[in-house]
């Protein structure tokens, strides 16, 4: 299965010395705590079988050969063939770690295609290994061949992928063995929960949680999806296997960007140590312009998104959308096209959020991560905005901005209404302020006036501060004049109007 996946073949463009094969870095799509961007698109001749994380180094599989990458820092440089694994065998697949007894273990592709399971060690020129019996027999007699194998994080548990005609629930379907500290045993199917009638793949673990690629779900449309579930669970009923009752966990596909509309993403590789990541994917139609993508964060946290609208419900684009602790920027995004926004957070924590685009208020949301079902390794929380415009030149009313009766401060009421405006000609300096301010408290016009003039020394005492001094602001007594306050209404209105 792996094999029929194929990168990007351009060798007239990118052969240099010493085959070497360069990699096109592009821009991080947002920073966050799991920060999910395009790392670098690789060509590479031939196909690519499986990535794989070894003693925190990134191995390739291409063309028959175990490629390395090399790096600065997290920049891939290019993938070199490994020479400490072509010493004894150019059938490398995929190599793996024992978490407990650092003994390498890796599969390897015999003549006639069959995939063994192998252990040892390699130690500069000398290496030891041999093949490794699950169950007490080679698989590939019971017409079984073990692809991806990965380990729990206690090394007692060996899942793999593998196609099994008679025991399968389709194409590839998802295996796991058990260690009993001295032989592996048979090995179960994953069961039903996981594994479709199409293919599972490409196993990672990660914690607790166990990350594969399928194509089998109805919502696949016969593309490879990255999935994601808890190993063991004692709360989802039904379909179980052994007594570690592997596969009763819900099983999530992972949202965007680790999944993408109409393309293929079909492995993924985990270095837990540092908590960087690397997945394979197709991102158009074609299946030979696959790109090495990678993450960095934790994996596991909250997937925030919304739709940011106006006043009459269109759509806006562009929106830039910032998530803060404190003083802090965690994570800046801006609305897709279609006004969606996502960002990644981790869980259990208070997020500020603030949608701003130029024309508009700004508006701010307090945001909870707490995760509603641990199931899920991502969970998901909407929060949809709707951005009130100022409208310039146009005539804007605040009434009854201060205390009862004839207070002359402004109420802790008034400075939270007033408090979109003040951020408003922040993010607009450029802008001038007409404001008028009439108080109709009594019949007495005399009254009225003296009672306003003191009113707009608390508006400037309180807005001039705030304000940049470019900001032009005049305040006028509306109840000046020979018209006056008389009415007796008991309304104190301040009409606002912004010009630029």
């Amino acid at each position: 299965m792996e094999s029929k996946f194929r990168w990007a073949v351009a060798l007239s463009a990118c052969l240099i010395f010493n085959f070497q094969f360069p990699i096109f870095n592009t821009l991080r799509a947002q920073e966050s705590a799991f920060e999910a961007h395009r790392q670098a698109m690789a060509l590479l001749p031939g196909s690519v079988a499986n990535v794989s994380v070894v003693d925190g180094e990134l191995y390739c599989h291409s063309s028959g050969v175990l490629l390395k990458a090399q790096r600065s820092g997290q920049q891939l440089l290019g993938f070199w063939a490994d020479t400490s694994f072509s010493k004894f065998s150019e059938g490398i697949e995929f190599a793996v770690r024992h978490p407990q007894s650092g003994k390498l273990y890796f599969t390897m592709r015999d003549k006639k295609g069959r995939s063994y399971l192998y252990c040892g060690t390699v130690e500069g020129d000398k290496h030891s290994f041999k093949r490794v019996k699950l169950g007490g027999g080679w698989l590939f007699n019971k017409g079984m061949t073990v692809h991806h194998p990965t380990f729990s994080t206690d090394g007692n548990i060996l899942i793999f992928s593998s196609a099994d005609k008679q025991r399968s629930h389709g194409g590839y379907d998802l295996w796991y063995s058990q260690f009993d500290g001295k032989r592996w045993s048979k090995p179960l199917n994953l069961g039903s929960r996981i594994n479709t009638p199409g293919d599972d793949i490409s196993p990672s673990i990660y914690h607790d949680c166990l990350l594969f690629a399928s194509n089998g779900h109805k919502d696949d449309a016969n593309r490879l999806n990255l999935y994601a579930t808890h190993l063991v669970s004692d709360r989802v009923q039904g379909d179980t296997v052994g007594m570690l009752q592997i596969g009763r966990s819900r099983v999530q596909r992972l949202p965007e960007p680790l999944n993408v509309a109409f393309a293929n993403d079909f492995d993924m590789a985990i270095d837990t140590a540092s908590g960087f990541g690397y997945w394979v994917s197709s991102r158009n139609a074609s299946a030979s312009d696959s790109q090495l993508f990678s993450f960095a964060g934790a994996l596991d946290g909250v997937q925030l998104w919304g739709l940011v609208s106006d006043a009459f419900e269109h759509t806006l684009s562009g929106v830039q959308v910032t998530a803060r602790q404190g003083d802090k920027v965690v994570c800046n995004t801006l609305t897709d096209q279609d006004g969606f926004y996502r960002m990644y957070l981790q869980c259990g924590q208070f997020y500020d959020i603030s949608f701003q685009s130029d024309g508009y208020f700004v508006s701010f949301e307090t945001v909870n991560t707490a995760k509603s079902d641990g199931e899920l390794l991502i969970a998901e929380a909407r929060r949809d905005v709707r951005l009130e415009r100022l409208p310039m030149g146009e005539r804007i009313y605040y009434e009854d901005l201060f205390g009862p009766n004839a207070d002359v401060e402004l109420s802790n009421a008034g400075r939270e209404r007033l408090a979109p405006l003040v951020r408003f000609l922040n993010d607009n300096p450029a802008t001038s302020v007409q404001m008028s301010l009439t108080n109709d408290l009594t019949d007495d016009r005399t009254f009225n006036r003296l009672l306003t003039d003191q009113r707009i020394q608390s508006l400037q005492a309180y807005l001039y501060p705030l304000l940049p001094p470019t900001v032009k602001i005049t305040i006028a007594n509306g109840c000046a004049g020979t018209a006056g306050c008389t009415n007796a209404s008991g309304v104190s209105r301040l009409m606002v109007v912004v010009e630029e």
